[in-house]
């Protein structure tokens, strides 16, 4: 399986880049960690790598597809093989915990009938790979708990066990420890490494640059450009001030960290469940 490249891409909102000829190699399997200032650009390299937004210029491929240039059937069949998480979490609020993490099996097979399925009554091999999932990141008894009802760090491991039942070829977490605790930190820290482990490839966005120096390798951009690539010990004071450097021409990012895609499948799943009081919530 191939891994990942970005050769010379570029791309704006209005009027402004946001990736400047930004061109970046991942390997299958690799683990990376991506830092830089806010409005660097990072969030928009990930949206590049789901096509979900225009590039001005350059060429994006991922496991050896050329991104751009798939039709939209064989794209969607690519999207199938790629996990997201997103610091907004990108849950339906008003389904169960358990629902939401069967999404990932409905987007690993391809349509919407494995989530109808589950609604009617979930299958026993279904059943077992969510709650087997929910187990894993620490909520085995939450499956049927609302998931507007429960905390932000519980949405975000409701997020990765959707991640654990897709079982992904590639990764991208987007700030994916913003808004969480140090446990929860560590617990999805955990699970990422584990998927990673098993074979998928694995980009996490940060802040944190203590979280990024576990990662073998680091990537910064500043002002929408590759700054920095290399092992963690590379990581000096001073390349991280000059990563970090602030010269008032940060680049411009959309504010939604959830690409229009994957909000369209949030809202065709939420009409799904419209009306049906068979849907337990407690």
């Amino acid at each position: 399986m191939q891994g990942i490249s970005l050769e010379n891409v570029s791309v704006g909102f209005g009027g402004v880049k946001a990736l400047r000829d930004a061109t970046l190699g991942v390997e299958a399997g690799e683990q990376l960690a991506v830092i830089g200032a806010s409005g660097a650009g990072k969030s928009t390299l990930f949206r590049a790598l789901n096509r979900s937004v225009a590039l001005g210029s350059g060429r994006v491929a991922v496991g050896g597809h050329d991104l751009y240039a798939l039709p939209r059937r064989r794209l969607n069949e690519l999207r199938r093989r790629i996990g997201t998480i997103y610091q907004a979490y990108n849950l339906v609020p008003q389904l169960p915990a358990g629902v939401n993490v069967s999404l990932g099996e409905v987007g690993r097979m391809g349509g919407l009938g494995t989530l109808r399925t589950f609604l009617a009554g979930p299958g026993a091999g279904l059943s077992k790979k969510v709650g087997a999932a929910l187990e894993e990141v620490g909520l085995g008894g939450k499956a049927h708990v609302r998931t507007a009802d429960l905390s932000g760090g519980q949405q975000q491991r409701v997020a990765v066990a959707r991640l654990l039942v897709q079982r992904p070829d590639f990764i991208l977490a987007d700030e994916p420890f913003a808004a969480v605790d140090p446990v929860t930190t560590e617990r999805v820290l955990e699970t990422l490494v584990h998927l990673n482990q098993e074979g998928a490839t694995l980009l996490v966005n940060l802040h944190d640059v203590e979280i990024a120096r576990r990662f073998p390798r680091v990537v910064a951009l500043r002002e929408g450009r590759v700054a920095f690539d290399g092992p963690p010990e590379r990581l000096t004071e001073d390349a991280l001030a000059e990563i970090y450097a602030d010269d008032g021409s940060a680049a411009a990012e959309e504010e939604d960290p959830a690409p229009l895609y994957a909000r369209r499948d949030l809202e065709r799943s939420m009409r799904l469940t419209e009306g049906r009081d068979g849907v337990s919530s407690h």
